[in-house]
């Protein structure tokens, strides 16, 4: 698996901060109506990375962009819609908080819309 860092600062005019990496992982989440992650943050990139090292150290120095991911999608899978009933739905979900990622949770944003591409990234990210 290529991970491939987008030019420029932002995937979209709504997200301000940092680098996003295109994610290599094109499968869909169920957790997410079927969507895929299209980006990740960098940070948040470096920190999953991080985790599957000390998770499996000989997986992920043979394949530390599928071990990531290996790790993203099951921290994914505890995620949940952050809308209120009269919000529409899909547009920001979140996980609780990761202690092998300092605490912290992910949230996965679609800045265009509940059917738009979908960013993975640490809340400061966003």
């Amino acid at each position: 698996m290529d991970i491939t860092a987008l030019p420029g600062p932002a995937v979209s005019g709504r997200i301000r901060t940092g680098a996003h990496l295109r994610c290599p992982d094109p499968s869909p989440h169920p957790t997410l109506g079927g969507a895929s992650i299209a980006f990740v943050s960098a940070p948040l990139w470096e920190a999953l990375t991080a985790m599957a090292a000390g998770l499996d150290p000989a997986a992920t120095a043979a394949d530390p962009a599928g071990s990531a991911c290996d790790a993203l999608r099951l921290i994914v899978a505890a995620a949940e819609d952050t809308a209120d009933p009269h919000e529409p739905a899909g547009r920001l979900y979140a996980t609780p908080s990761v202690v092998e990622l300092g605490r912290r949770p992910i949230w996965l944003l679609r800045p265009d819309g509940p059917h738009g591409p979908v960013t993975a990234a640490f809340p400061a990210d966003l």
